[in-house]
């Protein structure tokens, strides 16, 4: 991930999709999580998924970051509703229910940052 921004002084999006796209596939092979496991994977692959549909699409920086923000707010969310099948949470089972994850709250954070740091760098 590190040579993609070697060097540079300004990310492209094209670079930050091929940064989350190579750690969302680095976090599923190490944790072996997929989207339904009340993970952070339930808010970073809908992200990444919709930052790659923005670069498919020729979409400007900041409506994909929007757009990535929001899939990572939805995919947050939806832990709500899942029981957690990975990491220490899976101990409690039903008891994570109506929780959010907490490492798709980081997600969630991470994209909200980033949104917010194009907003102030376009302004």
């Amino acid at each position: 991930m590190r040579e993609v921004a070697k060097g540079k002084t300004l990310i492209e999006l094209d670079d930050l999709v091929t940064m989350f796209e190579v750690s969302l596939e680095r976090i599923r092979l190490l944790g072996k999580a997929k989207v339904g496991d009340k993970t952070l994977v339930d808010a970073l692959e809908p992200a990444v998924r919709s930052l790659r549909e923005s670069t498919e699409e020729k979409l400007e920086t900041l409506p994909a970051l929007e757009a990535a923000a929001q899939a990572a707010n939805h995919g947050c969310e939806s832990t709500r509703d899942l029981v957690a099948k990975h990491g220490k949470a899976r101990y409690l089972r039903e008891q994570t229910l109506s929780h959010i994850d907490p490492g798709a709250y980081v997600i969630r954070i991470i994209f909200e940052s980033l949104l917010g740091t194009c907003r102030s760098y376009n302004s």
